[in-house]
């Protein structure tokens, strides 16, 4: 079993608190100095007022809140073949809830702790974890794709929430996952839309996103009316194959320890299409030609007031962390559990129970123009669709990373797609 680090992202009005327990397998230094420095200084938080005091209502202690501190889990790779990835995206959870603690906490009151978890990349480490952290933890800010499957029974069991790295439809159709992006199938069903007469290649892995592009490419083709999809494995001879099938666009789906593989690799001048919420962006091979999904907005301080709340946390709490859109990612998938939990805090109920309920009802969640508002009220929720295609190009309209916009995207047989991979 592999004990939790404990990381305060910054400590209620006084100094920063850092609990560390190594786990048995030998957390390196490296690990601490990274996640050291996902811990933040801040400054004092505004006092309530004796009136105001007077009329907050109180919260019962319940599992994972001890009356002073909130506590949250997060299943992750922090040493193994995903650790740039998932190091980058705790960066950006760890710099949100550092905010919302300098700010005096949730409802004002109440300091957040993040119990981390490294599952090494092994799911199975992940499972043997999972039912210690349970015991600790009000909700899970954060479990990373390799995870999902590993902790599914258990949040089923006892009714926790957990926010999802990333997207399926499975995983965005489950009431126990809170997800803030499209789902992997619906980026391939519009990718596809969009360019219908292209010779189409798409390579995965076995990964569960890898996986999950695979499966559903087929369907996806199908009513986008593409002529032509070639899926290829990455075990494959990757140049051989896609030269083989003369593919003009190269839809890519693979894991953090496949994506260097997967570029060294391609044939010269093709195309290649990859999430940018999962890879950092790689200048090794100029002779391709790359682009990346997103579905947030444009790499520019002004571009939403959530991207000038992101990149300023970022800089007071993680200076060194590179601010990309993995971090993005991380912080952005925050929002609504932290809704939910300000929700709870004001009804004096943080039970894990009484969260889960309250999840089903929430109403329009504003994502801070960082994703696509969601509405969970409505008989036919609204949930993110639109995508947006970049390109790193020399161009006047580029945003500061270099990146231009080549199109913005919205499966429009969205509901088709969901209904035929339900059957």
């Amino acid at each position: 079993m592999l004990s939790p680090l404990r990381l305060t992202p910054m400590a209620i009005g006084g100094e920063l608190t850092q609990r560390q327990q190594l786990n048995r397998h030998g957390s390196t230094l490296a690990i601490l100095a990274t996640l050291f420095l996902l811990l933040a200084c801040s400054t004092e938080p505004t006092q309530l007022d004796d009136l105001a005091a007077k009329n907050v209502r109180s919260v019962e202690r319940s599992v994972g809140f001890d009356g002073e501190v909130v506590r949250l889990g997060v299943i992750a790779d922090i040493t193994g073949p995903g650790a740039s990835l998932d190091r980058s995206r705790i960066a950006g959870v760890s710099a949100y809830w550092a905010d919302v603690n300098a700010q005096g906490g949730i409802g004002g009151r109440y300091a957040v702790e993040l119990e981390i978890i490294d599952h090494q990349g092994d799911p199975q480490i992940a499972e043997n974890s999972a039912t210690e952290l349970l015991e600790r933890v009000v909700a899970f800010a954060f479990i990373n794709e390799t995870a999902m499957g590993a902790l599914h029974p258990f949040l089923v069991a006892q009714e926790v929430l957990g926010v999802a790295a990333s997207s399926t439809l499975d995983w965005e159709q489950d009431a126990r996952f809170l997800t803030h992006g499209p789902p992997i199938e619906l980026i391939t069903l519009a990718l596809f839309e969009n360019e219908p007469q292209s010779r189409w290649c798409l390579i995965t892995d076995d990964s569960p996103l890898g996986t999950v592009a695979r499966k559903s490419a087929d369907q996806a083709a199908t009513l986008a009316g593409v002529a032509s999809v070639t899926s290829i494995q990455i075990g494959e001879d990757l140049a051989t194959a896609v030269s083989a099938a003369a593919c003009e666009v190269i839809w890519a789906e693979v894991a953090e320890e496949n994506r260097q593989l997967l570029i060294s690799t391609l044939p010269s001048s093709v195309r290649v299409i990859q999430q940018a919420g999962l890879t950092g962006v790689d200048n090794s091979r100029p002779d391709l030609k790359l682009a990346y999904t997103d579905s947030g907005p444009a790499w520019t301080v002004d571009a939403s007031q959530g991207m000038r709340m992101f990149l300023s946390a970022l800089l007071r709490h993680a200076p060194d962390i590179e601010a990309d859109t993995r971090a993005r990612d991380g912080y952005v998938s925050q929002i609504r559990l932290h809704q939910l939990l300000e929700k709870n805090v004001n009804r004096g109920d943080l039970r894990r129970a009484n969260i889960f309920t309250a999840s089903q009802s929430q109403s329009l969640i504003e994502m801070d123009g960082l994703a696509e508002n969601i509405d969970m009220s409505l008989e036919e929720p609204i949930l993110p669709r639109s995508i947006t295609v970049r390109a790193r190009e020399d161009d006047l309209e580029a945003d500061e990373r270099g990146w231009t916009t080549k199109d913005n995207l919205r499966p429009r047989n969205a509901s088709l797609l969901i209904e035929r991979l339900r059957d």
